[in-house]
Parts: structure tokens; C-alpha cells; sequence
């Protein structure tokens, strides 16, 4: 009983006399037949308030009749059923898809897909510090948007602004709440701007039910002293666009169900508007739109309208069901008989084929992807594939890694790197073995396949790695007020095959790492930018990189290619220059996972972690990691507890325990041309290790306090072989800093470092610095810096530098509140000891902010110990910038869907002492390893890009080796743009290094190194694009030759696949490539350095329908390749191919099709050729089977050993398929 009234619900029933599909199955009656019901009816909710407005009501074109008075027989011709006035819901629903198609407008939902988005965008995103009283537009007014494609979960949201180096978990700046339409504006009053801009960020956070939230990753607001006046011109509406369809989901909180529906249009005509489920949706130029809504579980009518300026067009109602149990599965298993004979040696030429063995064969294949939705939210997404082979051996090792693994590992461009149409790919079951499985709740779930794990909570017991094996997590959606999960229990068991390596690069100003090892597993990789305190070595900042998004990876050749250069130092904030180039050094982390050689290396990895906070004040945590490698054993256990008051105020107390040698990371200097490799652990060392941070905010103390000390205590003991932590010696370091804001013109800032190693490195480091503001434009800062140097090893560097210094530092800086300010310092050494140097030193310096965009930052000094220059160029980057660069994502991603996320290296950073977060702490995407966008994939463009990026770096100086002292010189600087045409993009990049390096034994060499990077995409129409790149590389070592790295990559692909009919699809594609690896990199067969290898590939495919039943194709392909295994006097081994195949296919009778194929590889350096021709007449037998019989033929000829064989048979081949 619904208590419905009679005009609320229609009954639409279907019993014995009706199937699902009357066409192919007739009218069915049958033991097992059954009624199925399905009930619709009409909620009445409560009308929006219209008074003083007409409202025309918009009414079904088609009138649905009471079940009852419905014919009962249908009529159709060719599965189309004759006009009957009297229909049911479901033919309603098809009428309206018709017309829907009619209007070209294209409808689907989907149960089993959610991929919630989430953004918010500002305009303008630079504003004026405050309002300018003479004109009409006002210069400090930012308005926000809303952009979501799930607002049947959100009970409201609001904009949340905060400075760029605040925490976003601490008290926001200003909190904006937005109204009902997702809308919302700013204008912040200040009387002052500090030149030559004010950097704010700000995010967006919306509430679920129960509190529950999600938010938004920052992006940045800059606040300068005049806005261009052109600004006043644009249109708000137009810009706030921007972010429609875009992603930026950083926090998940809010548990959603149900599922997707879209609709996508391409004719709306000017003037008219489009309506979705209630909400305006957005059309571009070219009457084009695309909008997505998650909705809830169950029965739901959505409305699509396109409306004119008088509010009349037309309405579609579409009646659906998002199912509480929903499946997707394809399958199919074959299954090949053949009678074979073979004529020749085929045994020895091809041991592991053992169709050449016998005389019959029985062959085949299972492969199945299945994917739904049961039980109240659970999800299940299994698949596996044998692989073809012996019925014997295909299950065998089901679970295990594939030893097929190794040839994933591609890099895209040894595919066609576009296929002319924009589409996407993403590969929902990862696994390097035949086998995944994953089933999950919200953000619980068990897991088999590939996965990566990332225990980084703490410091002392990090456990990140890709692995293959299983993989289980528990997570309830209760979090606390500041967004993390309440309680998180993960543990997983793999078997990898792997070995886990670890390489840290200094920055070196460019953008090219080589990697120690190469044929690196595919997707194992992960890579992080690491500030370091240039003192006590502490992390003080990270940021994590997105493969696609901030770096392009070579996993055979263990290239990594960042999107713009990575700075050798950041800015410490400190007075006094230690160094030329001074500030804190900057590290690029990368941890992946080689296979060492040929053989299997025996590997087990268990672990897991838990922690819960047992309020939102107190958390408690444990992490355990047992690895054991070719019998040795190494393990990691730690318990961490935090107590925290606020995001300022709050202690983290450590404690760590590991055996055996671990990973022990490689360090480079140069970029990978070199490596230090550290003396491993001995095999069965324990050690343990505990730590503390701290810090406290004095606003938690005094209600008009402000500032903040810090403090940190870590000590090792010798063997300790955490990731990052491996040590052979003792070490303590302790140490601390303070903000003091003393008055409103007077602030003091101290830092205090010291590291006790009683066998090696002893240093000591203080700093105190005082600011004076003298008026509204001056500001006079001191400084004074003591430090000490104690080495106590047993073998001292001849670089070393031991003993005490002291300098003191004036600065004095002017600021005009305008769009520069400029700074002039002098410093001076008052005490040195030892061999220390004098430290004397003079600049200057300044910003200067070029457009409301783009801003640069330079300084130049000389002193005692060199001359340092160093110059920067900021962008401001936001949804509207398209990154240019972008050519790697073409045949995975899209680059023209993907927006800017990032910027430059040196931005976006989470810091330690921000608050009491790990500052290792990943942003989050919700589908795949980067965010995607909606529009791309519809081809809608709805924002007008920035068409213009750039950027550019200059940094000249000195840098010191903070264990041995040895000096680098260096003379770096690079340029970068990037522009967008309507149809073309084009970008390049140069880069240009000289660094001279102090050698261990005093001695000097001298490194020059390039490097180029250029893309292009041209779309010459819907179906067509031509895209390339070229990328050069070249390093030269004054030590000669042999410690040369080259490397030239040029790949240009055209491919021709028409929207409106697809008679003709052309790929074509060439590719150039160089490799001269780095004299320290490994090669997959563990030895180094690897072989030099140049080869240059070309390929054509070709299909064509000749007519309705004929269909011809056609592909050839040609590889002219060299290899040279001695590096200093390289004699190259040619090696050419050619891949020649021909196809035609005939569907010549209803259900029945023929194949005649034709293939020819030739290796004429190995004197080898190989043909076949194969024959085959297939029957379909229903939707889900056919079977079909042939004739094999190849040939096989060796001209060199005069080994030849032929192999021929019949076969039957069976085909199932669902």
C-alpha cells in the first residue's frame, strides 16, 4: 500500500506474452516465465514561489494510455514498431530518445561509473588591494563558481581564502558562503599592499549530510596595486566558466550512490539556453554543451529543456533507473584445434613454440572484465586473461606475475601517439599478472593487482612502493572536524618480482633526470620535489608530482622529464648569505621498482598500518613492513602518537625500529650523469630510531598573540635503514625556530640547528634576524649567523671545510607599494676559524610584477666566495591556461582537455611546520592518476584560454655539498613558451648548464649540458590531427667521452578517422630516436653502462570499406636500427625490418563472414624472412558464439645458417563471446 492517488502512478506490467526482445525471440511462453512489474508514480513537492510571473507549462508530446488500455499486440518491421496511440512508459521513454536524437542531443546514465567533480573558479583571480574611488567598476571585487556535477548531496558550500603559506586546516582569512546557485563574491578591504603583490590561495568546501564534507585543492589569488583596465571590460559570466567540468578534489568525505546521467548536444540554436535536471547548463560558440548530475539510487525523471529568452522551446522528460544492483561484464573464450605439419628444424629455430612439435594442437584463450554494483553500495570490478596458449598451461601460475609484464613496459610513442578522434583511455583493472580483483565500499575495499602503497604519515617509518599481490583497507566515513579519516587499517601481502630503488637529484636548475636504472616497471614510480633545511637536513616542505601532469617517464631507458626546470635552492627566508646561490637545497625523490638482471629475485613484502583518532584532538598509529630478498631479511616497524589543540599548536612523538640493510637511496649532483652510492648495511644490523615535533602557536595562548616557535628531536642509531633515513653511524639533531612578532613595526625571527655524529659530520648553526619598518616605505633588517664545522670520520675529504665563522648582515628594502620593490644588502664575516672562508659579501635585488600574470624576481651579488646571480618568472596559472607542453597525454589523456593544475616546481608546496599534517600528504584524484575533463571528450569549449604561457629561469653561483663542502659552480638558464592557435599549439623549451664540479680528490670537471623540448598539435578537422615532438638532449664531461649522456627523440603521427563515417581510417606515424645512457646507469641486465642504440621507424595502417560487405586493409611498417656496446670506440650492428600485411574481410551472407590475410617480415641483416597466409570461414551461431574453420600457412628462411621449415594445417577455431 503507496497511498498514491489515482493520477500519481501508471503501471507498466509484462507477463508471458511479452519478452525483452519480441524481434529476435518471438512471443515466449514457458515453465519459467514470470510477471515483471515495474511501478512509477510522481512525488508531490512543494512549488517554487512564481508569484507575479506567467508559467506556461511544458506537457509530454506523447500521451501515455492506463495499462489496461493498452493493445496487446505489437506490431514492428525490422525492429521498429508501427505507430500505436495508445503507449506505456517504456515506449514513451523510447519517443523521447528519438526525439532527442532528432534535436541531436545525446542522453545516457550509468549506474556503475561515478566520478564525482568538484572545482570552483574566481574571476578575476588577480584583484586590486583596494577599490579605486574614480571609477565606475570595482578593481577588489572577486566573484566566485560553483562547479559540481553532484548537488543532490551538497546542503551548501562556501569558498574558503586563506595566505598562500597558511595551512588550509588552520583559521581561513575569510569564509564566503555560497548562495543556492553555487555563487559567491569577495572584496577585502586593505590599506596597504606590500609591492609587488599579496599572494592568497583559496579552495572550495561543501557539506554532506551529517557534517561530512569534501574540499577542493588551493588555487592562487593575487592582490596587487592596479588591475589592467581592460579587466572591466570582460565579461564575469563568461570567465567563472572556466572551471566547468574540471576536478580538483583534494578531500572526500561525502559518501554518494546512485549514478551518472549526461546529455550532450552539438545544435543549440543562438539565444537559447539549455536545462538539466533544474540547473542552467552552459552552451559555447558553436552550440555545443555537455553536462553530467549523480544522482541517487532509484526511479527519477529528468528534465532536459532548450528554452528561448521568452522562456518557450522544448521540454524532454526521460523517465530512468540508477539500480541498486547493476552489471557490465564482456567476455569471451577461444578455443583452436589444428592438424599441423612441419618440414625443417622448426624445433631449433623456435624451441618454445610447441605447435611445431606435434602433430595436433589444441590451443586457447579465456579473458573476461566484469563490473557492478550489490549489497547497499558495495562495487565489485574483477577480470583475467590467460593469454593464448596450451589448454594445459594457460591457468597455470593464474595468480602469479606475468612474465609478460616486462613488454607493458612501452613507452606510448612506440604506439600511435594519436588516433584523430580525442579519446581517453584509462585502465580500470591494473594488474601485472592475469588475474584482478577489487571490491569495495565507499573507501573500504580488498584488492588484487598491481597497487601502490604509501604509509607516509610519519617520518621514521615510510613504506612506499607498486606493487603486485593483495592488498586490503578499512576506512568508515566518519572523519574529524578538520577532514581526515577517524580510523584507517590497510595491510597488504605481494609477491612483486621486483626490487625497490630509490634516487635522489639535487635540482640542477633544468628539467632532465636520468635514473640509476633502467627498464623501470611500468607505473611503479613515484616522484616528489623535497626542500631540505640547508643546516640540519630536516624536510621542511614536499610536493608531489603526477606523471602527465608535472613529468613525462622513459621506464626503459629511466628518463624522467619534468614540466619546467627544478631550482637547485628555495628561498630560507634567512638574512644572511652561507653560500653564493643561498637558501634551502631542493631534492627530486623518485622511488620505483627494476627487476636486477634476468633472474627473479625471490621477493615477499607483508605490511600494514593503523591509526584512529580517538578525538580530534589525540591520534594513535602503528606501521609494520617485512621484506625479504634472496633470503635476507629486512623489516620496519614504528608507533607514532599526535596530540594537537589546533593546526598551530600540537606535538608528534615517533618511534622506529628496523633490521637488515633496507633501500638505500643513490644520490646525484648532475642530474644522473653521477651517483653516489652509499657502502650498504650489513644484513643482519638492528637499530632503532625516535623523534619529536613540535610546535606552538601563541594565538592558542593569548587572545591577540601572534607568531610561533618550533622544535624537532631526531636521533638514529648506526643501521637505522628506514626509506630516506639509511645511516652507518650515530645521529642526533635537534634544533628550533621562533616568529616574533614584538610590534607593528618590529618582528625577530631565530633558528637554531645542530647535528651530533660522533663519527662523522658535526655541525652547529644559529641565526637571529630583526626588521625594523622605518615609515611606510623603508624597512632596515639585521642579521647575525654563527656556525661550526667538525669533522670526526675516519677518512676527512680534501674538500672538507672545518671550524667556526660568524657574519653579520644589513639589508635594507624599499617598497612602494606599486608593482616593484627593491632591496640592497651588505654582509660581512666578524670571527672564522679553522680553514674556514671569509664570508663577505653585497647586492642587490628585487621583484617586479611585468601583467597581471606574470611577476619575476631577481638578485645579483658578489663577495668572497663568488659572484652569485639568480633570476625567476612566475605565471599565474589557472583553469583558463592550457598547458602547451603537453604532447605525452595525447593518446592516454587529452592535452586540449587538460588545464593547468600546477605551475612552476617551486609552488604548492605542504610544509612540516604548516601544521600537524605529514607533509608528505598526496593530493588526491578521483578517477586514474590525473584529473580529467568533462568537455574535452565532447568537444565543447566553453572557456577563452590564455593562449599565451611562459616562463624563465637564470641562476648563476656556487653550491656547497653539505657533507664533504666540495663546490659546484654553476651558470644555468632556460626559456620556455607556449601559445595556442584556434587549431594549433605549439611549445619549446632550451636549457643551458655549465657546471664545474670539485672532485672528491680536489680536482675539478666540467660538465655542459642541453636540452630542447618542442611539441606541436595541429587539428586539420573532427576526425583528423597531426601532432609531433623533438626533444634533444646532450651532456658533455671534460673527463672525456665515456662520460658523455645524450639522448634525441623526434616523433611525428597523423591520423584520419572521420566523425560523420568511418569508410577510410588512416595511422601513419614516424619515429627518430638516440641514446647515448649516462656512464653510472644501469641496464636491465645489470650491468652499466648501457649499449648506445639509434634507430629511426616508420608505420602506415589502412582500412577501407570498398563496399557494405567488403572491407580491405593493409599495414606496413620499417625499422632501421643501430647498437654499439662500446662506448668509447662505438662500432654499430645494423639491424633493419620489414613488417608487411594484407587483409580483406567479407560478409558475404547473413551470419557468415570470411577472412583472407596475408603477412611478411623481413630481417635482411639476419638473412631471416618469414611468411604466412592464413584462410578462415566463420558462422555466427546467435549473439554469443561462432565457430569457423581455415588453412594456416607460413614459411620460415635463414640464408645465413640455411635453416629453413615450413608449417602448415587446417584448424577449427571457437569462438564464445558475451
Amino acid at each position: 500500500q503507496m497511498g498514491l492517488a489515482q493520477g500519481q502512478a501508471e503501471f507498466d506490467g509484462r507477463g508471458y506474452v511479452q519478452s525483452d526482445d519480441v524481434v529476435n525471440t518471438g512471443f515466449i511462453s514457458s515453465d519459467t516465465s514470470k510477471v515483471k512489474v515495474q511501478v512509477v508514480y510522481d512525488e508531490f513537492i512543494a512549488r517554487d514561489d512564481y508569484e507575479g510571473i506567467q508559467v506556461i507549462p511544458l506537457t509530454r508530446d506523447v500521451e501515455m494510455r492506463h495499462p489496461f488500455a493498452l493493445n496487446l499486440m505489437r506490431i514492428t518491421v525490422d525492429g521498429q514498431p508501427l505507430d500505436d496511440p495508445n503507449k506505456g512508459s517504456s515506449d514513451v521513454q523510447r519517443c523521447t530518445d528519438v526525439a532527442l536524437e532528432d534535436a541531436r542531443i545525446q542522453f545516457k546514465h550509468d549506474s556503475l561509473n561515478l566520478e564525482p567533480r568538484l572545482n570552483v573558479t574566481a574571476w578575476p583571480d588577480t584583484i586590486q588591494y583596494k577599490d579605486s574611488p574614480d571609477t565606475r567598476f570595482v578593481e577588489n571585487l572577486v566573484y566566485f563558481r560553483l562547479h559540481t556535477n553532484y548537488r543532490s548531496f551538497i546542503k551548501r558550500a562556501q569558498v574558503r581564502i586563506f595566505e598562500e603559506e597558511q595551512s588550509v586546516r588552520d583559521v581561513p582569512l575569510a569564509v564566503v558562503e555560497m548562495d543556492a546557485d553555487g555563487m559567491a563574491r569577495w572584496q577585502p578591504g586593505s590599506e596597504a599592499l606590500s609591492a609587488p603583490l599579496r599572494k592568497l590561495k583559496y579552495l572550495v568546501r561543501v557539506y554532506g549530510e551529517e557534517g561530512l564534507f569534501d574540499e577542493t585543492s588551493t588555487q592562487l589569488l593575487w592582490m596587487v596595486d592596479r588591475v589592467d583596465p581592460s579587466t572591466a571590460e570582460e565579461d564575469p559570466g563568461e570567465k567563472l566558466l572556466a572551471g566547468y567540468g574540471e576536478s580538483r578534489i583534494a578531500i572526500r568525505g561525502i559518501p554518494l550512490n546512485g549514478g551518472a546521467v549526461q546529455a550532450h548536444g552539438t545544435s543549440i540554436p543562438e539565444g537559447h539556453t539549455v536545462w538539466i535536471a533544474g540547473h542552467e547548463v552552459p552552451v559555447d560558440g558553436t552550440g555545443g554543451f555537455v553536462a553530467e548530475e549523480i544522482l541517487p539510487e532509484g526511479m527519477h525523471t529528468v528534465e532536459v529543456a532548450v528554452l528561448d529568452s521568452s522562456g518557450s522551446g522544448e521540454l524532454f522528460l526521460r523517465d530512468l533507473q540508477l539500480k541498486k544492483r547493476d552489471w557490465f561484464t564482456v567476455g569471451m573464450a577461444d578455443l583452436t584445434v589444428s592438424s599441423d605439419k612441419t618440414d625443417g628444424p622448426a624445433d631449433l629455430l623456435a624451441p618454445d613454440q610447441r605447435r611445431y612439435q606435434e602433430d595436433s594442437n589444441l590451443e586457447g584463450r579465456v579473458a573476461f572484465y566484469t563490473k557492478g554494483k550489490f549489497r547497499n553500495g558495495w562495487s565489485l570490478t574483477a577480470s583475467a586473461d590467460t593469454g593464448e596458449g596450451p589448454t594445459d598451461e594457460i591457468f597455470s601460475n593464474f595468480l602469479d606475475k606475468s612474465p609478460e609484464a616486462l613488454f607493458r613496459r612501452v613507452d606510448p610513442d612506440d604506439f600511435y601517439p594519436t588516433y584523430g578522434d580525442d579519446s581517453t583511455v584509462a585502465e580500470d583493472a591494473p594488474t601485472s599478472g592475469k588475474f584482478y580483483l577489487r571490491v569495495q565500499k565507499e573507501e573500504t575495499y580488498g584488492h588484487w593487482g598491481s597497487f601502490r602503497i604509501a604509509y607516509t604519515d610519519t617520518d621514521l617509518a615510510h613504506v612506499d612502493r607498486g606493487l603486485y599481490g593483495a592488498n586490503l583497507h578499512y576506512q568508515p566515513a566518519r572523519t574529524t572536524s578538520f577532514g581526515e579519516p577517524r580510523l584507517v587499517v590497510d595491510g597488504f601481502a605481494a609477491d612483486p618480482g621486483t626490487v625497490a630503488g630509490r634516487d635522489e637529484f639535487r635540482g640542477t636548475d633544468g628539467s632532465l633526470y636520468l635514473l640509476q636504472r633502467q627498464d623501470v616497471l611500468e607505473g611503479s614510480e613515484r616522484v616528489r620535489i623535497e626542500v631540505r633545511d640547508s643546516d640540519s637536513g630536516i624536510i621542511l616542505a614536499v610536493r608531489n608530482l603526477t606523471a602527465a601532469l608535472d613529468y613525462t617517464i622513459d621506464y626503459l631507458q629511466g628518463r624522467i622529464v619534468l614540466l619546467a626546470p627544478l631550482p637547485a635552492t628555495a628561498d630560507d627566508d634567512l638574512l644572511v648569505h652561507s653560500s653564493s646561490i643561498s637558501g634551502n637545497p631542493v631534492y627530486l625523490v623518485v622511488r620505483y621498482e627494476f627487476t636486477p638482471g634476468f633472474d627473479d629475485p625471490d621477493t615477499l613484502v607483508v605490511g600494514g598500518r593503523v591509526h584512529y583518532w580517538l578525538s580530534d584532538h589525540i591520534k594513535v598509529g602503528l606501521t609494520a613492513s617485512r621484506d625479504t630478498q634472496a633470503e635476507i631479511d629486512s623489516s620496519l616497524d614504528g608507533a607514532d602518537l599526535t596530540l594537537r589543540k589546533s593546526s598551530e599548536t600540537w606535538i608528534k612523538l615517533e618511534g622506529g625500529s628496523t633490521t637488515g640493510p633496507g633501500t638505500a637511496a643513490t644520490t646525484s649532483g648532475d642530474g644522473g650523469f653521477t651517483f653516489d652510492t652509499p657502502v650498504p648495511l650489513d644484513d643482519e644490523v638492528k637499530a632503532q630510531a625516535h623523534r619529536v615535533d613540535a610546535s606552538l602557536g601563541f594565538a592558542d595562548l593569548f587572545e591577540k598573540g601572534g607568531g610561533r616557535v618550533t622544535f624537532y628531536l631526531q636521533d638514529l642509531e648506526a643501521g637505522y635503514s628506514a626509506p630516506g633515513l639509511v645511516t652507518e653511524r650515530d645521529q642526533t639533531r635537534y634544533g628550533g625556530a621562533a616568529q616574533l612578532p614584538l610590534t607593528d613595526r618590529l618582528n625577530a625571527r631565530l633558528k637554531v640547528d645542530k647535528l651530533d655524529q660522533p663519527e662523522g659530520l658535526e655541525t652547529e648553526a644559529g641565526e637571529v634576524n630583526v626588521d625594523y619598518r622605518i615609515g611606510d616605505n623603508w624597512t632596515l633588517g639585521s642579521g647575525l649567523r654563527t656556525d661550526s664545522r667538525e669533522d670526526n670520520s675516519a677518512v676527512v675529504p680534501l674538500t672538507q671545510e672545518e671550524g667556526d665563522r660568524t657574519d653579520a648582515a644589513i639589508k635594507l628594502l624599499y617598497d612602494p607599494h606599486t608593482r616593484w620593490a627593491a632591496y640592497g644588502f651588505v654582509q660581512d664575516t666578524v670571527r672564522a676559524s679553522g680553514n674556514r672562508e671569509d664570508n663577505g659579501r653585497f647586492g642587490v635585488g628585487g621583484s617586479w610584477r611585468l601583467t597581471d600574470r606574470v611577476s619575476s624576481t631577481g638578485e645579483v651579488s658578489g663577495g668572497d666566495i663568488g659572484t652569485g646571480a639568480r633570476l625567476g618568472v612566475e605565471y599565474l596559472y589557472s583553469d583558463r591556461t592550457t598547458m602547451y607542453s603537453k604532447y605525452s597525454l595525447e593518446n592516454e589523456r587529452t592535452d586540449n582537455g587538460l588545464l593547468a593544475r600546477r605551475g612552476e616546481m617551486t609552488s604548492g608546496f605542504n610544509t612540516r611546520y604548516s601544521d600537524s599534517g605529514s607533509v608528505y600528504a598526496e593530493e588526491r584524484y578521483t578517477h586514474g592518476d590525473v584529473p580529467t575533463g568533462l568537455t574535452h571528450s565532447t568537444g565543447v569549449q566553453l572557456k577563452a584560454a590564455n593562449r599565451l604561457n611562459l616562463g624563465a629561469n637564470l641562476d648563476f653561483g656556487t653550491l656547497k655539498d653539505p657533507e664533504t663542502a666540495n663546490d659546484l659552480e654553476r651558470k644555468a638558464v632556460g626559456v620556455r613558451v607556449g601559445y595556442g592557435f584556434d587549431k594549433l599549439t605549439l611549445a619549446c623549451a632550451l636549457e643551458y648548464r655549465v657546471d664545474d664540479i670539485e672532485q672528491p680528490d680536489a680536482s675539478v670537471s666540467e660538465r655542459t649540458s642541453w636540452l630542447s623540448k618542442n611539441s606541436v598539435k595541429y587539428q586539420l578537422s573532427e576526425g583528423s590531427r597531426l601532432i609531433g615532438k623533438y626533444n634533444y638532449a646532450t651532456s658533455e664531461s671534460s673527463l672525456g667521452d665515456y662520460y658523455r649522456g645524450d639522448y634525441t627523440e623526434a616523433v611525428l603521427a597523423y591520423a584520419y578517422r572521420p566523425a560523420d563515417h568511418d569508410r577510410l581510417n588512416t595511422l601513419l606515424k614516424y619515429t627518430y630516436f638516440y641514446d647515448f645512457p649516462a656512464a653510472e646507469q644501469i641496464a636491465d641486465t645489470g650491468a652499466a653502462p648501457g649499449h648506445i642504440q639509434r634507430s629511426q621507424i616508420a608505420s602506415i595502417d589502412v582500412m577501407y570499406d570498398l563496399t557494405t560487405r567488403w572491407t580491405v586493409g593493409g599495414k606496413h611498417s620499417y625499422r632501421y636500427g643501430k647498437v654499439a656496446q662500446d662506448r668509447d670506440n662505438p662500432v654499430f650492428t645494423t639491424s633493419r625490418a620489414r613488417l608487411n600485411v594484407l587483409r580483406a574481410d567479407y560478409h558475404f551472407v547473413h551470419r557468415w563472414d570470411a577472412l583472407l590475410e596475408g603477412r611478411m617480415l623481413e630481417l635482411p641483416d639476419a638473412g631471416d624472412s618469414r611468411s604466412g597466409a592464413l584462410v578462415g570461414i566463420y558462422r555466427h551461431l546467435g549473439k554469443h558464439f561462432k565457430a569457423g574453420a581455415g588453412y594456416n600457412f607460413s614459411d620460415f628462411s635463414d640464408d645465413l645458417t640455411q635453416l629453413d621449415y615450413t608449417h602448415e594445417g587446417l584448424f577449427i577455431n571457437l569462438v564464445g563471446k558475451y
